[in-house]
Order: structure tokens, then sequence, then C-alpha cells
């Protein structure tokens, strides 16, 4: 039986939605598939340590380390939908740029790290040292608006499609200071060399689900309203090659 674990940086509200990808998959394909959602980065760690899984969902930074290391092959990614994220503040603070950024300054962040590195990459024009900027974890993306909103924070990262998903009375009290530019590298479906076999034949699926009425609605749900892709071994290789470079 395959196995398919979803790396948790989804919104709440898409963790069903998850579930019925993965009954549409089953149903599509006609093969039994165990979806594992972890509650945290610590417990996906411990799952593959434990016991490889078939295929992953997981973010870019990630990725590499899969591919390269583990054995995993590429399969797809959603399609326009390349992970970016967003630096907000407060609506009324009086901090309109990165560059206005000094002193002491509390930055909320979430769990996922790979939002994190492209943050503070962001953040690096503000000049700020160790000592300056103070992090504050937060569970969540929408704790992190929260932590901002309630001036617990003066800034947050945010992942740009979660920001994108907020309510207006949320994002009314966020002010965006930066989004990033990268366009280059997304979440990605992987699957493991030893289940080819089952595991090819749900790339046509996937990439046809948009096309599909019963489809497009959970792709919608997850925030790819143009579905999945097909990802090459070519485009993954660029992609961890962005990567390596976002990271020198």
């Amino acid at each position: 039986m395959l196995s398919l674990m979803v790396v948790p940086d989804y919104l709440p509200d898409q963790f069903s939605t998850w579930y019925l990808l993965n009954n549409y998959l089953q149903k599509k394909s006609d093969q039994n598939i165990s979806l594992l959602m972890p509650p945290s980065f610590d417990e996906v760690k411990a799952q593959q340590n434990k016991e490889k899984v078939s295929m992953l969902f997981v973010n870019p930074f990630a990725a590499g380390s899969y591919v390269r290391d583990e054995g995993y092959l590429p399969l797809v990614k959603p399609k326009n939908k390349p992970d970016e994220i967003v630096i907000v503040t407060a609506a009324d603070s009086d901090i309109n740029a990165i560059e206005e950024l000094k002193g002491t300054v509390e930055l909320a962040l979430s769990n996922n790290e790979d939002a994190n590195f492209i943050g503070l990459r962001l953040l690096e024009p503000a000049n700020l040292n160790d000592d300056e900027l103070v992090i504050n974890r937060k569970d969540n993306f929408l704790m992190v608006a929260s932590s901002v909103i309630r001036q617990q924070a003066k800034i947050g990262i945010i992942q740009a499609n979660v920001y994108e998903s907020f309510n207006s009375v949320t994002k009314d009290q966020l002010k965006v200071l930066l989004k990033s530019r990268i366009n280059e590298v997304s979440h990605v479906m992987l699957y493991h060399q030893d289940v080819a076999a089952q595991a090819e034949p749900l790339r046509e699926i996937l990439c046809k689900m948009a096309d599909d009425p019963d489809g497009a609605n959970i792709v919608k749900a997850l925030s790819y309203p143009e579905g999945f892709t097909d990802l090459s071994q070519e485009d993954m290789e660029f992609m961890i090659d962005v990567v390596d470079t976002l990271r020198m």
C-alpha cells in the first residue's frame, strides 16, 4: 500500500481537504493510499526515521535532501503557485519599509523553516544584528499575524498564499512591508523510487484534477486553483540549485 505524508505548513481548514484529495486519488487510481498528517516537523522526521513513506508533499527547502540523499523522485508541483512570503507589520505602525527597522525588533516566526529562511534574507537591508532581532516563535501563520496585530511583535513572516487567504478583518489590521519575488521554488510532491510503478499513474491524475469538477473543488480549497503540473527531474534539480543559491 502506498503512503502519502503532507508536511504541516498548510492552513488549519485545509486539513480535511487533504483527506478529500487522498480519497480522490484512491478512487481514480484504484489503489489504497494511507495519508499521514504529522502535526509537527519533528514528527515528520520521526516518521521518516521509523519507516520511509512512499510519497511526500514537502516545501522546496526540504525537497533537496529527499531527492539527493533518500532516493525520492519528482512527481508534481502546484501550477503557477510559487512559495513566496510577505513581511508584515501592524497597519498603524510607523514602519513603512524594511530599512526603517532600527534598534530592538521583535520578529514573529512560524515553524515553516523555508518561509523563515526567505524572510530573514529579505530582512538583511535592515542590518540588524543577532542581539537586536528578538525571535518570537508561533505554531502557525495565523498566530504570527495575531502577534503582530496585538503588537507583541513588530514584524512577522507569513507565507504569501496564507496571507492572501486571511479574511478582510485580519488583513485590514496588517501592512505588507515586502513580498519576495523568487518565482522559481514551490512545494513539490515526491515519490520513492521503490514505488515508481504505483506512483507514476498518479502523475496524470493529479495534473488533470483542475479539469474535473470534483477535483477542481479540492485543489481550489488547497489554494491551488490551477491544480498541479508535471515536475520533471530537470526542473526539480533546477529548483534545488535555486534553493542552494539562496542558502549561500
